[in-house]
C-alpha cells in the first residue's frame, strides 16, 4: 500500500505524512495526487498536533488553499503548529492576504510571549513572505539631524587623504579610517577617497564569542543611532553580517537571534531587503567591533562602474592614488593609461585634474569596451585603443602616464611577467615627455626597483608608498623623467 492510500486510510497517519513530505522535497518531479487534497484538509482538524503540522505543510504546495490554512491558524491552540501554517501560506502567491499576515505580524509582536521560540519561528516565516510582496518602505534618511559620529573606511594608513574634506567638521584618524562628527551624511557622499560609511554603536573591542557580543549588544546605542538617522517609529529588517576573519556562520546566527531578543518591537531579522546591516568586523585578529551599515543609503560617487573585470581596480582605492599624485599632476595634460583595464583610474584622475588629452591602451578587447561604456556614463571623453601597450606608438609625447601594472597574480608566468616590465621601462622615454611624470600602481616592486637602476639615465624615483591590501602589499610609485 502506498502512502497516499496509507493517509487516504488513516493507516500510520504520522509517518506517512513526513514521509510524503520527504519524497516531494527531495524529488522537485514529484507530484502530489489531487485526490488527497480534502483529505489534508480536514487533517487540520487531527488530534494529533504533528499530523496537522505535516497535513498543513504539504497543503500549501496545493493552490488556493490560503484561506483554509488561515482559518485552521487562528483556531489551532498548539504554538508550534502554528508556524506549519504559516510556511504552508508561504508556498503560493500571498499577495491578496498581505493585510491579514501583516496583522499576524503585528499581533505577535505585540504579544507579551514575543520572546518564546515558537513566535520567533513564526516571524521567521512571516517577515520573508510580507518583504516578498510588498517591500518594506525604503526609509529616508534625515537631510539634517542630530550630531552624529559616522566612520569613514580608508585605505590602512591612508586616513590622511580624507583630512582636507572634512576641515570644517570634528573628526580624527581611528584603525578603520577617519572618524567625524556630522549633521549631514549627504555633504560627505561626494568624498571619493573612503569606501564606505560605518556607524559605531557602541560595541567594540569583543571577543568574538557570543557571551562577549551579548554583553555589548546589551550596552550598545543603536536604537539611539537609528533615532537620529530616521524619522521612523516602524520597526526595521535588519541583516548580520559575518567579517570575522574566520567565517562562524553558528555565531552569527546566535547574534542575529540575540538581536530580536533585545529589541523584538523594534528589529526584524530578515535574509533580504533589510534596511540595515549589522556589521561584526574583526579589526584585529581576536578582537570585534559591532557596526551599523545603512544598506539604502544610495551614494552615486561611482555610478559610472558598471563594467567590471576580476582585476579591476575599486575606485575608491583609485581616487586615493589620484589624491597622492595630485600636487605632481599638470594641469590640462595629456595622459596615458597603458594597462587601463575597464577605465576606472584614468576616469578618477580626470574627475580629479582634468586632462587636456587622455587615451587608454589595454590588450584585452573585452576590457576596452567595459571601459568605453564606463567613460561614456561618466561623462568623459577618453580615447581607448585595443592593443599591446609593448608595441603602442603615438605620434606625440604624453606629459604623464598613470597606470594599474598587471602582476603576477594575474599572468602567472614570472618570464613573461619579468619582459613586460623590462620592455615596457626600455619605452617609456619615447612616450613621455622630458620633465613628466609616471604613476605606477603594483605589487611587484622589485621589478619595478630592478628597473629603476636600469633606467636611472633618464628616470628618478620622487616618492613610493606603501599600500596593504589585504595579505598583500601593493605600491605606489612617482617617477619623474629627467
Amino acid at each position: 500500500m502506498n502512502l497516499t492510500e496509507n493517509i487516504l486510510s488513516d493507516i500510520n497517519l504520522r509517518k506517512s505524512l513526513i514521509e510524503l513530505r520527504k519524497s516531494f522535497q527531495e524529488d522537485a518531479s514529484f507530484e502530489l495526487p489531487s485526490q488527497l487534497k480534502d483529505k489534508l484538509v480536514c487533517l487540520l482538524k487531527y488530534e494529533d498536533p504533528k499530523v496537522r503540522k505535516n497535513a498543513a505543510i504539504l497543503l500549501g504546495y496545493y493552490q488556493g488553499t490560503i484561506p483554509v490554512l488561515l482559518e485552521a491558524y487562528y483556531h489551532e491552540e498548539t504554538e508550534y503548529v502554528k508556524e506549519a501554517y504559516l510556511k504552508g501560506i508561504s508556498q503560493q502567491n500571498c499577495h491578496k492576504y498581505l493585510y491579514e499576515l501583516k496583522n499576524i505580524q503585528q499581533q505577535l509582536l505585540n504579544t507579551d510571549e514575543v520572546l518564546s521560540k515558537h513566535i520567533q519561528a513564526q516571524l521567521k516565516v512571516l517577515n520573508p513572505i510580507i518583504l516578498k510582496y510588498q517591500p518594506h518602505k525604503k526609509k529616508l534618511i534625515k537631510l539634517k539631524h542630530q550630531p552624529i559620529d559616522v566612520i569613514l573606511t580608508t585605505l590602512p594608513y591612508y586616513q590622511f587623504v580624507v583630512f582636507e574634506h572634512v576641515l570644517s567638521l570634528l573628526y580624527k584618524p581611528i584603525s578603520q579610517g577617519v572618524l567625524v562628527r556630522t549633521d549631514s551624511l549627504y555633504d560627505l557622499q561626494s568624498i571619493r577617497v573612503y569606501k564606505e560609511m560605518l556607524f559605531p554603536i557602541g560595541a567594540s573591542l569583543l571577543n568574538p564569542c557570543i557571551e562577549d557580543i551579548t554583553e555589548g549588544l546589551e550596552k550598545c546605542y543603536i536604537l539611539s543611532v537609528l533615532e537620529k538617522l530616521y524619522d521612523e517609529n516602524s520597526f526595521f529588517y535588519y541583516h548580520v553580517v559575518d567579517e570575522l576573519r574566520e567565517k562562524n556562520p553558528q555565531l552569527i546566527k546566535q547574534v542575529s537571534q540575540k538581536i530580536f531578543e533585545l529589541y523584538p518591537q523594534k528589529l526584524l531579522n530578515s535574509s533580504h531587503n533589510y534596511d540595515i546591516e549589522i556589521v561584526l568586523r574583526e579589526v584585529k585578529k581576536g578582537t570585534v567591533n559591532i557596526y551599523l551599515r545603512l544598506s539604502h543609503l544610495s551614494n552615486p560617487r561611482f555610478n559610472y562602474r558598471k563594467n567590471v573585470i576580476s582585476n579591476s581596480i575599486h575606485p575608491y582605492v583609485a581616487a586615493t592614488l589620484v589624491q597622492i599624485a595630485r600636487p605632481y599632476m599638470k594641469d590640462d595634460a595629456k595622459v596615458l593609461d597603458p594597462f587601463v583595464g575597464t577605465g576606472t583610474l584614468l576616469i578618477e584622475k580626470n574627475i580629479v585634474k582634468p586632462s587636456h588629452f587622455s587615451m587608454g591602451v589595454d590588450i584585452y578587447g573585452k576590457a576596452i569596451d567595459m571601459a568605453r561604456k564606463n567613460t561614456k556614463i561618466a561623462n568623459q571623453t577618453i580615447y581607448y585603443v585595443h592593443k599591446d601597450a609593448l608595441r603602442f606608438s603615438n605620434k606625440e609625447m604624453f606629459d604623464e602616464i598613470i597606470t594599474d601594472m598587471p602582476t603576477y597574480a594575474q599572468l602567472r608566468d614570472e618570464k613573461q611577467l619579468t619582459d613586460l616590465y623590462d620592455r615596457f621601462f626600455a619605452r617609456i622615454h619615447r612616450l613621455v615627455k622630458p620633465g613628466g611624470y609616471v604613476f605606477l600602481y603594483t605589487s611587484e616592486i622589485a621589478l619595478v626597483r630592478k628597473n629603476l637602476r636600469l633606467q636611472e639615465g633618464y628616470l628618478s624615483l620622487e616618492e613610493h608608498y606603501e599600500i596593504p591590501r589585504g595579505k598583500n602589499m601593493f605600491y605606489f610609485f612617482i617617477i619623474r623623467l629627467k
